[in-house]
């Protein structure tokens, strides 16, 4: 009953993966302005090069703290005030 404020979007997933889902939510004209930041492993050139060209709102490593993640979402809301 609620929408969402933010999606957290892996890269990697079963059935469709992160890129494909991005597409998808900017498709759908009713989704197409939910804010994305994808969360992910995937730290290679052409993994961020493919996701960065899709406009999410950020792109954070899973490799980072969950104080550094949790820091990030954050920042990101505080940037949208």
């Amino acid at each position: 009953s609620h929408s969402a404020d933010l999606v957290l979007l892996d890269y990697k997933m079963p059935g469709m993966d992160g890129p494909e889902v991005l597409k998808k939510i900017r498709s759908n004209v009713s989704l197409a302005q939910l804010p994305v930041i994808f969360l992910t492993a995937n730290n290679d050139k052409e993994s961020v090069m493919t996701v960065m060209n899709l406009k999410p709102e950020g792109y954070i490593l899973k490799s980072k703290s969950p104080t550094e993640i949790k820091q990030a979402v954050i920042d990101f809301f505080k940037s949208r005030l």
